[in-house]
Formats: C-alpha cells, sequence, structure tokens
C-alpha cells in the first residue's frame, strides 16, 4: 500500500501542478471581470481561449469531484 501511495501522491502533484500551470496561462492573457478573480473572456483577444477553457473546466471538475475519495484511500492531504 504504502508504494501505491507514494505513486497516488506523486500522480496527484503532477496533476494540480499541470492545472496551476494551464492557470498561469489564463491569468497571462485573459482579462479579469472587474476586481474579480472571475476570467473576463468577452474581453479576451484570444476568443478560442474560451472554449479551451470550457473543455478544460469540465475535464477538471470531474477530477475535482474524484479526488476526495482518492485522498480517503490513501490517506493523503492537499491544499487546493
Amino acid at each position: 500500500m504504502s508504494d501505491d501511495k507514494e505513486l497516488v501522491k506523486k500522480q496527484i502533484e503532477e496533476f494540480l501542478a499541470a492545472r496551476g500551470r494551464f492557470f498561469d496561462v489564463l491569468d497571462a492573457n485573459v482579462p479579469k471581470q472587474g476586481n474579480s478573480t472571475a476570467f473576463d473572456f468577452d474581453a479576451c483577444k484570444e476568443p478560442s481561449l474560451k472554449a479551451l477553457y470550457k473543455e478544460f473546466y469540465a475535464y477538471d471538475y470531474a477530477v475535482r469531484k474524484m479526488l476526495p475519495h482518492i485522498y480517503k484511500k490513501f490517506d493523503l492531504s492537499f491544499n487546493v
């Protein structure tokens, strides 16, 4: 189980790092709505980023729904 736990921990860390890099790209290329953290895709110079974000969000949401069960199974904790 310890080897499985370390493998799962490493893979989750890689997923979270990739997720962070994706949001870094959006933060650099998509303005925010007012003083919020919400992206303003209507003001974005690259309209295809909105479609990309929509697809990513569906994937990201599905993974984040599953993660608490994985954390519990392998006794892991992450600050997301």
